[in-house]
Parts: C-alpha cells; sequence; structure tokens
C-alpha cells in the first residue's frame, strides 16, 4: 500500500496539554523511511480531539502505556480514552515537547468533551 501522509497528524505543538482523545479505530501500520534511509514500522490510529479527526502515531513509551491498560489488542481500543501531558525530551540533541498520553480512568465521557 502507498502512504500518503497529510497534514492532519497530531503533533505536540498543536497540544495545550490538558486534551481528551478518543480511539476511533483500531490502527493501520505504516512504513517510514528515515533520512538514513532506514526502514520503520509505526502504528497510525485516527482520533477524536477537540470535535476534530486527526491522525495519532504513538511512540513506544505510549504503545506500552495502552498495551499494560487495555490489553495487546488494539481492535479493543475503540472508544477508549486519553488524556495529553506534554512533556519535554530530547530529540537528535534539541529539546521538544512531546506527546505523552494518559488513559481516562473509568471511561466516561469527561466534561469537557460533552459539549452540546
Amino acid at each position: 500500500m502507498k502512504i500518503e501522509l497529510s497534514g492532519d497528524f497530531l503533533k505536540a505543538e498543536d497540544c495545550k496539554g490538558d486534551e481528551v482523545v478518543e480511539f476511533l479505530n483500531e490502527g493501520e501500520v505504516a512504513e517510514l523511511t528515515s533520512p538514513e534511509g532506514k526502514i520503520k514500522k509505526v502504528l497510525n490510529f485516527r482520533i477524536k480531539i477537540n470535535k476534530e479527526e486527526k491522525t495519532f502515531t504513538p511512540n513506544k513509551s505510549n504503545l506500552k502505556t495502552f498495551v499494560e491498560e487495555w490489553g495487546d489488542e488494539s481492535s479493543k481500543w475503540i472508544g477508549k480514552m486519553f488524556k495529553i501531558e506534554l512533556v519535554k525530551v530530547k530529540v537528535f540533541g534539541e529539546v521538544k515537547n512531546s506527546i505523552e498520553a494518559h488513559p481516562v480512568e473509568g471511561q466516561a465521557i469527561p466534561e469537557q468533551v460533552v459539549k452540546l
């Protein structure tokens, strides 16, 4: 399959750090090629954040958190929610914000998501 990257990926710089996100699908595997030519497989999920749909590519740390909380079958994550926290990380010698995911306990929809 041909992977085309669109502009709807969730990025740390698009977040305030308190958003609640909902999984909309079980994810799709994509292959990315690094500038060095190394191929890396990632898992992209469709999510809902601030009434908008985006694509989210969790890092290994976030995936580990999801597996510990909800199990290793991502189809069971559909409808599950997590809260975003922004944390500082060093990437190629540069400090940047990164998304750290925290599963929402009880999975009741928080008031900030239910705005009619």
